[in-house]
């Protein structure tokens, strides 16, 4: 039976833990090897019951994938279960005594191809585990779209969004109720053409739903109303429609989240009259939402200047920030609360931080430290939050990794763009950035124009500019990088994974010459062949959403658009002026393996230097640890063969 190691300390200006502490870069010490960096975190998704007293997760300290929940009074092992035949995304408290474990399968659907959602759930009393929705009394895939915790006449279950019936090429989610033991969905409430969404009552009543109309970009809000329904908000919302986050900050109002006037808003209205209540205005749209027993608001968490949060209840906010001032320069992520919000399990990484949980205790003014999920990485490189001025004067904000032990003059670069293109890279531990930095190079991530986290206006800045000013915000970068004489601009290539992908290929064909080499991990190669497989797989052909989400960042029109020529790597492979390495997952469902068997044929038709590795079993995220230490020691070997760090 495993026992944790914990210390409470009654207050949190420091943090005590179990386990030798990562060395910063200032600190001489062996680098770890590439395995340490590419492996798997020992322990993922730590969550804690409703009622704060137990916890579960993802295990594997032992080498293999284990389910896992401790009483924390008790320190006895509730449940230990070898998941290690699925590949399990997450684990939560589906109610005080079942844990719920969600998976992903690699299928065909009538919502188009690629990994969709299962749930199993397993009773921590009697050990029983039940696939959720194997059984439902009307039909259904039995793939999830969203869950919640509820009860029915007293008794918890499960609250299950599914897709009941495709309706004129599009869905209709219906709502069903699972019974935690066995499995079984009853239908709750029947969808009907065009229903996204559900607001439900702790009892399970039905108290709002949401209709998003893709023809015409109509979102619409309405309130149960009887055996009716009431519409109580409509807008026209053809590229982004709003969120649903929950009942407001009273229970007769209704919360979402949108944009007005080019900010993100939280609105509310109300379900049965109108209700004045102020909007709230964040820096970006919110990324996690609390809510108490009676599902009201009660926080919400944004990126900002990394990860931020908050609460509307003083105490609640007063807690959070002892806990966030305890890890400074620190990115510290909730991932779950107790129904009180007075437990909350963190995720600490950053500098010197490789990555550790911990659990804070509000009532006994407790922090503990859980355990750290990279004990074999020994060195963590120094990372500095760092800005430029791209060539039109735009600001870009950027981190800067530098190689422990070497004066940061004149080095060897790696510009390493992030993936979305609408994500951002934060001052959290970057596996990948810091093995390149451990070998000897300079690692610059800059959250170029169309970036999350700087407000809504910035990711405006990026539409129509995928292979344009996306492109030029990375070699100004290293341009600056030049300038402040960190960076040998003769030794800089260009790595990156789906969109950071399309930009290493972008960078070595748009920008000829800018780059000595270029690794690009199941990137794009043919903007029109990438459209074609998304109208393909989608559900809604060329109604499909995604097709209108893509034209906004690549300027185009759809996969007719022979503009798109221009931008698309595979079509300017003769202008190649150094090595390509091409990495991708043969199971990849976002951006298909066909993309760089496009990019390897033009590039062997050129004559041009090109490497294939192809992964094996691997999806789009790097999910598999064989695969993923695989890619890295590619992506290493070919850097330090056409790149040397000395």
């Amino acid at each position: 039976m495993l026992r944790f190691a914990v210390n409470a300390i009654a207050a949190i200006a420091v943090v005590v833990g179990t386990g030798a502490a990562a060395q910063t870069s200032s600190t001489p010490s062996t680098p770890a090897s590439v395995q340490a960096y590419a492996a798997l975190p020992i322990m993922e998704s730590l969550s804690v019951s409703p009622d704060g007293s137990r916890l579960a997760w993802i295990d594997r300290s032992n080498g293999g994938l284990r389910v896992r929940a401790l009483d924390r009074a008790s320190n006895e092992m509730l449940i230990d279960v070898d998941v290690s035949d699925r590949t399990v995304r997450d684990v939560f408290w589906a109610s005080a005594d079942h844990v719920g474990v969600v998976t992903t399968v690699l299928d065909q659907t009538p919502l188009g191809y690629g990994q969709w959602a299962l749930m199993d759930t397993i009773n921590v009393r009697t050990g029983r585990a039940a696939r959720v929705m194997h059984e439902a009394d009307r039909r259904a895939f039995p793939l999830i779209g969203s869950y919640s915790r509820g009860t029915y006449r007293g008794e918890p279950v499960l609250y299950v969004r599914a897709v009941g019936e495709v309706i004129r090429g599009g869905y209709a989610y219906n709502l069903y109720r699972v019974n935690l033991d066995n499995g079984r969905g009853r239908t709750h409430e029947e969808g009907v053409e065009n229903v996204q969404d559900y607001l439900l009552r702790p009892d399970g009543t039905v108290a709002a739903r949401v209709t998003y109309n893709t023809d015409d970009g109509r979102w619409r809000l309405a309130a149960r109303t009887g055996a009716g329904w009431r519409e109580v908000h409509s807008e026209r919302a053809p590229l982004d429609p709003p969120a649903l986050l929950g009942f407001g900050r009273t229970p007769d109002t209704v919360a979402f989240a949108g944009e007005v006037d080019g900010k993100a808003v939280v609105s509310h209205v109300g379900l049965l009259a109108d209700h004045a209540v102020e909007p709230i205005v964040l820096p970006d749209q919110p990324n996690a939402v609390f809510r108490d027993v009676n599902r009201t608001i009660t926080g919400l968490g944004f990126y900002g200047s990394g990860q931020q949060y908050v609460f509307f209840d003083p105490n609640t906010q007063a807690a959070w920030s002892r806990v966030a001032a305890a890890f400074p320069e620190k990115q510290v992520v909730i991932g779950s609360t107790s129904d009180d919000q007075t437990v909350f399990t963190l995720h600490v990484s950053g500098p010197a931080e490789p990555g550790s949980w911990y659990l804070y205790d509000a009532g006994r003014g407790a922090m503990s430290l859980i355990r750290r999920t990279r004990p074999d990485v020994t060195q963590v490189a120094e990372v500095r939050p760092v800005s430029y001025a791209a060539a039109d004067g735009t600001q870009i904000e950027a981190l800067l990794t530098l190689p422990p032990g070497r004066d940061p003059r004149n080095l060897p670069v790696i510009i390493f763009p992030h993936g979305g293109p609408q994500s951002q890279d934060t001052i959290g531990f970057d596996w990948w950035a810091q093995a390149m930095a451990a070998r000897g190079y300079v690692v610059f991530q800059p959250n170029f124009r169309g970036s999350d986290g700087y407000g809504r206006a910035f990711v405006e800045a990026g539409f129509g500019e995928w292979g344009r000013k996306m492109q030029s915000d990375l070699s100004d970068g290293l341009r600056w990088l030049t300038q402040q004489g960190i960076a040998d601009p003769a030794r800089a290539c260009i790595v990156g994974a789906s969109y950071g992908g399309y930009a290493a290929l972008a960078g070595m064909t748009l920008d000829a010459g800018v780059y000595r080499c270029g690794v690009s991990v199941a990137g794009v190669s043919d903007l029109r062949a990438m459209l074609r497989e998304e109208q393909r797989q989608g559900a809604l052909g060329r109604r499909n959403p995604a097709i209108r989400y893509w034209n906004r960042f690549m300027g185009g029109t759809g996969p007719g658009d022979r503009s798109l020529d221009a931008r698309s790597p595979a079509m300017l492979a003769d202008r190649v002026q150094g090595p390509l390495l091409l990495i991708h997952g043969r199971n990849d469902t976002v951006v298909t393996y066909e993309q760089s068997e496009i990019m390897e044929r033009a590039m062997r038709a050129a004559g041009k230097p090109v490497e294939m590795v192809p992964l094996d079993g691997e999806d789009h995220f790097l999910t598999y640890a064989a695969t993923r230490r695989q890619m890295l020691d590619a992506t290493i070997a070919f850097l330090e063969r056409n790149n040397p760090p000395q």
